[in-house]
């Protein structure tokens, strides 16, 4: 049996050998040209996107051409004028207007063609596309091709077709019953491996051998498919896992050819799951990201690059891995939103900056007062008063500073003191009107006051803060004579807490920022006033950590309104 399948086999494999070798030229012939002229299509439309009509021709030819690899850029103006190719002189180079791939790329966008080249003298696949500005990117490709070398034979080998064809049928059927039927059936078992694989019944077939075969692809097919069935699971898993993390992940191969990328990788840079296999250039629109991607494998090193995406920075750190254990990853590439992180670093810059300045101020004013008190120049008992007064004063002012500064860096952290409670926003209302009565009686307002008991769950100290900060607000920036209306209810499950006053309106382009830290409208006023520009940050603050809002109008007609709305409580 052995001698009988190996002359069958040897001679029906040379003879399949030989159809397949001159069919698959054939094909590989056109396929070839036929893959070459898409490639060079994408080439030129990438191209055509970089391209800047400002910029010289010619060095951008080259540079696109060095980009890309072994293609050669030509670039032609509308009247057919080359101007600027990566491997000719363009100076020398004919009128490229009645070039075929140029005349097809005027009439619909894109031509291509195969010819000899005139300049450079080989046969070359050429490729085309018109720019917007009316240019035109030509990609060429030399092609070395197999069909001429096959037009010689052909006769002989329609004829050796025609022969191994009949003789290929008589062999086969001779060898397909008690050779070819069960190979086929263990072929079926392993193409199958995967499902579980189809048992084989050693049995059924006549030949010792091909029994030992049947019996040791049960075993093989058994172990593989549960060998598969692991990788597969464990390929699941990563991808889950990849897929689920808010890190950004690439990994790319050292031409740069996308190997895995996870779902918040393709959000980041706008490209598709289905890149993976892809070019990194045809997947992704970012230069400065590809740029980084070749810089690190080229240097074999770790980059840093922040991208501004829809008002997002994401920070993209490429490390360069090298080759082991004939893994060919060359480059991990992770992502990640850093937009809160550099705002806060931001913000507590800022912070420290602002109070600094207001803290300034009062120790200022204070050092200066108590070292004309304890010099020796003549001081009367009156002045000696003011000073102690303007000390006293500022003091205050530097405490009322430093409490609320404490407050708000409590906020921010997270660390509110107290217990939440069911409390009455009507209550913290009426110990703030006790603490404004006088000075409303001083500036001589009228305090309308329209409250009803409505229950939040919140810290007591939280809502007495923010009630006594709009309504001191109210009562401070309030015109001689003017009225203070304060109004309290609930509706559509909402504490609404509304404080309006008489005073100078704020102006429209300035109200945005009124609750940022230490920000005033009137900053003059407000230091006359004894302001520190933190209350309404704090009144901020405190309605963010409830789930609630605050907005502001106002106007000349209808004076300064803040309208706090507040989730009622559940036991309410």
């Amino acid at each position: 049996m052995k001698k009988t399948l190996m002359s069958g086999f040897v001679l029906i494999l040379s003879l399949a050998l030989l159809v397949f070798g001159a069919l698959t030229a054939l094909a590989f012939n056109s396929r070839l040209i036929s893959d070459t002229k898409q490639e060079l299509l994408s080439c030129a439309a990438l191209t055509a996107k970089e391209f800047d009509p400002k910029l010289d021709a010619d060095e951008q030819a080259s540079a696109f051409s060095a980009a890309i690899g072994d293609i050669r850029i030509t670039i032609v103006s509308s009247d057919g004028t080359v101007l600027g190719d990566s491997q000719a002189d363009h100076r020398t180079m004919e009128n490229h207007l009645d070039r075929s791939e140029i005349i097809q790329a005027s009439a619909s966008g894109q031509g291509t063609s195969v010819r000899n080249s005139e300049t450079i003298g080989k046969k070359l696949v050429y490729s085309a596309v018109e720019t917007p500005d009316g240019y035109f990117i030509r990609a060429t490709k030399e092609v070395a091709g197999v069909f001429g070398h096959l037009i010689s034979v052909v006769p002989a080998m329609v004829l050796s077709m025609l022969f191994s064809l009949l003789l290929a049928a008589y062999l086969i059927n001779r060898f397909s019953v008690g050779f070819i039927n069960p190979i086929i059936e263990m072929n079926d078992s392993l193409i199958g491996v995967k499902d579980g694989g189809k048992l084989l019944n050693p049995k059924d077939y006549r030949y010792g051998e091909l029994e030992d075969m049947a019996v040791k692809i049960n075993v093989i097919s058994s172990h593989l498919s549960k060998y598969i069935s692991n990788i597969q699971q464990e390929k699941e898993k990563l991808n889950y896992i990849l897929d689920n993390v808010g890190e950004g992940f690439l990994l790319l191969d050292e031409k740069l050819n996308i190997l895995l990328i996870n779902n918040s990788a393709c959000v980041y840079l706008n490209c598709r799951k289905s890149a993976v296999g892809e070019h990194i250039l045809l997947a992704v629109r970012d230069f400065n990201f590809i740029q980084c991607a070749e810089r690190a494998i080229k240097e074999k090193t770790r980059l840093l690059l922040d991208l501004e995406l829809s008002g997002k920075i994401v920070e993209s750190v490429f490390r360069y891995v090298e080759e082991e254990s004939g893994f060919s990853a060359s480059l991990i590439i992770t992502m990640s939103d850093v937009t809160e992180n550099r705002n806060s670093v931001k913000m507590r810059r800022e912070f420290f900056s602002n109070a600094s300045h207001e803290l300034k101020t009062p120790i200022t004013s204070i050092k200066g007062s108590a070292e004309l008190l304890c010099s020796d120049l003549p001081i009367s008992e009156k002045q000696r008063k003011e000073l102690l007064t303007r000390i006293g004063v500022e003091s205050e002012r530097m405490n009322m500073l430093i409490n609320d500064i404490i407050m708000i860096s409590r906020m921010e952290s997270g660390d509110l003191a107290g217990d939440i409670d069911n409390i009455d926003i009507s209550e913290a209302i009426n110990e703030s009107l006790i603490e404004i009565a006088p000075m409303a009686e001083q500036d001589n307002l009228t305090v309308n006051v329209e409250i009803k008991p409505v229950f939040i769950s919140a810290n007591k100290k939280d809502i007495r803060e923010l009630v006594s900060n709009l309504l001191v607000n109210a009562v401070k920036y309030n015109r001689q004579g003017g009225c203070v209306d304060i109004s309290l209810k609930e509706q559509n499950g909402e504490a609404i807490l509304k404080v309006r006053n008489d005073g100078e309106p704020i102006p429209l382009s300035q109200q945005r920022r009124v609750f940022e830290r230490f920000y005033r409208v009137d900053s003059g006023r407000s230091k006359t006033i004894g302001g520190t520009g933190l209350g309404l940050s704090i009144v901020k603050h405190v309605v963010d950590s409830l789930n609630g809002a605050v907005s502001l109008e106002s106007s000349i007609e209808s004076g300064t309104a803040f309208t706090v709305r507040l989730p009622v409580s559940a036991d309410n």
